[in-house]
């Protein structure tokens, strides 16, 4: 969906206000320093409740997020169970979901955490998820439920959008119950007002054709969420689903001299998910996980756009569905070794009809009905070995095996990927540790780019493409993380990818025109180098602060398939940053903080176009006050510079940069500034 753009300290403050601890009444006593629990590449921090107090955190997710020199990572957004994994594990194991970790930890209140773990390289029993370090979040075993209630206020110029949430956490006896449930309206923060000038070809009238796009955009929601274990046959027994419905509408006013447009998007969409999660010790030394999951997707949109007595509509309705079951086996025979071997199937697919008609006249448009089935498994073996008090190995080979059908394009073709990985983790002294990661990793097509799609306001059709196979890339890369004063940590990395069949845009010629479309265009690089610095500032006499610092530079090549010339792969942005600064005062029960978060600045080189998007940062100011009697009060200022978004488009008449260029547009928009305030109550 459309509707969603929330930083991280956003994110943060959210869950501070859905699960709180008990507030200090007096200043909080010095933070101890963090308990070593292995001296080795594979060692284990382990962090108590009170080197957290300063920080007055309210939930499992802000106790992740004040782990020196390590950066949440939520999952990705891919199809299967063990490639969409996070790097947080809650009591030694994955949640039996597959997305909303951030969610998961935040419905965690932190009076319910007895310790939290950095992993760094492996430990026995912990399965590292293909990561580098892993947070452990371990829960105490028994206490009172927590209950949370509350709500914000999202108030922009004109208009407000309320919230109301209630959740339910427990964990006692080996039992486990969490429950969330929200109802939410939303304005979607990426869309304003916009000064749109178009030039002729070579910018010769000094007074361009100017349109003036009036924007609203947003909608409401609700989402339930259950997660429930207990112990059975000797082992652990867990359930979880989730049922989150959301309507989003779009309007929009093309303003000229001499005319005016209307566009309404009306887009629904109802996700659900239900798994089941089962563990438990065969023998001392070897331990059996079996997931089962099933997640539906009903995604439906009917866009109008008329221009006078021209109306032009665009109707698609996509339905996807996915159904995993998987198991692995680890055998630890020793406190060095720890092997796993596992399997996994998923069967995928996406049914989309579209129609695109003008005047009531059916347009024609490749692929606008496609039905796609992907039958994959993935079968691995790995081995985590504790070579020397220094040095922990990780070796592993994943095959993938994948079988893709197309109805429409009568298409059925199958592969076979081996993916081995190879990771080491040098410790030449407690602060200071050199990690080394090869591995070929395959990506996973994406349904949507079988099917074509319409966009009414710029009036680009993307043809679908059914013949595009999955990208494959070697990777490898070095990381130094470095701890420092007790608190703090800084990590560099630098990675090289070396890919084949890389996805990007391309040409599809047709006796019906050129369509621009997703499809492999041959090998291509990506490097990345990035920097992760946390910074406790007591020491620059800012007392109580913390600064942390995500960078990431990309750079990549490729060559593009209509000027045959090299060039940057489309839609990857060259600098990604988030900067947080934030203060605590525990005597008042209050903190602040700041965030600056980089946004799009990626150009987009398409078959009959280019786009170079250039947006000023995104910040949030936020301010928080905890009451004696378990009372949150939050404010959020967000967009405070009131961000500038640019969009430069060029429009050929043909292939781009080989026929004339038809146009060339200047888009401008600002966004406003708004608040959000929030109440919660702890129970």
């Amino acid at each position: 969906m459309r509707y969603c753009l929330t930083s991280a300290l956003s994110c943060i403050l959210l869950a501070s206000l859905v699960t709180s601890a008990p507030a200090q009444d007096a200043a909080a006593p010095v933070a101890p320093v963090p308990v070593v629990a292995t001296d080795g590449a594979n060692q284990i921090i382990k962090y108590q409740p009170d080197y957290f107090t300063e920080f007055q955190v309210s939930s499992a997710l802000d106790m992740v997020f004040h782990v020196p020199g390590f950066s949440f990572n939520g999952g990705e957004e891919v199809r299967g169970f063990a490639g969409a994994a996070g790097n947080v594990l809650i009591d030694g194991q994955r949640p039996a979901s597959k997305g909303d970790l951030d969610e998961t930890l935040g419905n965690i209140s932190s009076a319910q955490v007895d310790h939290v773990e950095l992993i760094i390289g492996g430990a026995p029993g912990i399965d590292m998820q293909g990561y580098r370090q892993i947070v452990n979040v371990v829960r105490k075993s028994g206490g009172k439920p927590v209950i949370q209630f509350g709500g914000n206020v999202k108030t922009f110029p004109q208009h407000a959008r309320p919230a109301g949430f209630f959740s339910y956490s427990s964990n006692k006896d080996g039992k486990t119950t969490d429950f969330y449930m929200e109802a939410f309206g939303f304005r979607d923060n990426g869309v304003n007002n916009t000064q749109r000038y178009t030039y002729l070809p070579d910018r010769s009238d000094p007074a361009p054709d100017h349109m003036y796009i009036r924007q609203w955009a947003g909608g409401w929601g609700n989402a339930e969420k259950f997660a429930h274990s207990r112990p059975f046959l000797g082992g652990k027994l867990s359930f979880n689903g989730n049922y989150n419905p959301i309507d989003y509408n779009y309007d929009a006013t093309y303003i000229t001299d001499d005319d005016t447009a209307r566009e309404h998007l009306d887009e629904k969409e109802i996700s659900s998910e239900l798994g089941a999660q089962y563990e438990r010790s065969l023998t001392k030394t070897l331990k059996m996980d079996l997931n089962a999951l099933r997640r539906y997707d009903r995604d439906s949109q009917d866009d109008v756009y008329r221009d006078g007595d021209d109306v032009s509509h665009y109707h698609d309705l996509a339905l996807t569905s996915e159904h995993i079951f998987s198991g692995k086996l680890t055998w630890q025979p020793n406190d060095k070794l720890t092997y796993k071997f596992g399997a996994e199937s998923a069967l995928n697919s996406l049914d989309n009809s579209s129609l695109y008609t003008e005047n009531d006249t059916s347009q024609n448009v490749p692929f606008d009905h496609v039905f796609v089935q992907e039958d994959r498994k993935e079968y691995y073996a790995t081995r985590n070995w504790q070579a020397t008090p220094k040095i922990n190995i990780e070796a592993g080979l994943k095959v993938e095996t994948s079988t893709i059908s197309v109805k429409q394009d009568n298409r059925s073709q199958s592969f076979v990927y081996p993916k081995p990985s190879v990771q080491v983790v040098w410790s030449p002294s407690k602060k200071l540790k050199l990690s080394w990661r090869t591995e070929r990793v395959v990506g996973q097509l994406n349904f949507r780019d079988f099917a074509s799609s319409v966009s009414l306001e710029t009036s680009v059709v993307k043809a679908g493409n059914p013949s595009i196979v999955p990208q494959k890339e070697w990777q490898n890369g070095l990381t130094m993380d470095w701890s420092f004063w007790d608190k703090g940590a800084i990590t560099l990395g630098y990675k090289h990818a070396a890919l084949e069949d890389t996805l990007d845009f391309m040409p599809i010629i047709t006796d019906d025109g050129v369509f621009n479309a997703r499809g492999n265009i041959g090998e291509g690089t990506r490097d990345e180098a990035s920097v992760s610095l946390t910074l406790p500032t007591d020491k620059f006499h800012i007392k109580g602060g913390e600064l942390k610092i995500d960078y990431t530079r990309i750079k990549s090549s490729v060559t593009d398939p209509t000027t045959h010339s090299t060039r940057a792969i489309s839609n990857l942005n060259p600098d990604n940053y988030t900067i947080v600064f934030n203060q605590n005062f525990p005597k008042s029960r209050t903190s602040w903080g700041v965030e600056f978060d980089s946004q799009n600045n990626a150009p987009s080189y398409q078959a009959t176009e280019y786009y170079r998007n250039k947006s000023a940062v995104w910040m949030a100011l936020y301010a928080e006050y905890k009451t004696k009697d378990k009372i949150t009060y939050g404010v959020v200022l967000q967009n405070a510079f009131r961000r500038r978004d640019q969009n430069d488009r060029v429009v050929w008449t043909g292939l781009r940069d080989d026929s004339a260029i038809q146009r060339i547009e200047h888009n401008v928009s600002y966004n406003k500034p708004f608040f959000i305030f929030r109440i919660k109550k702890e129970l």
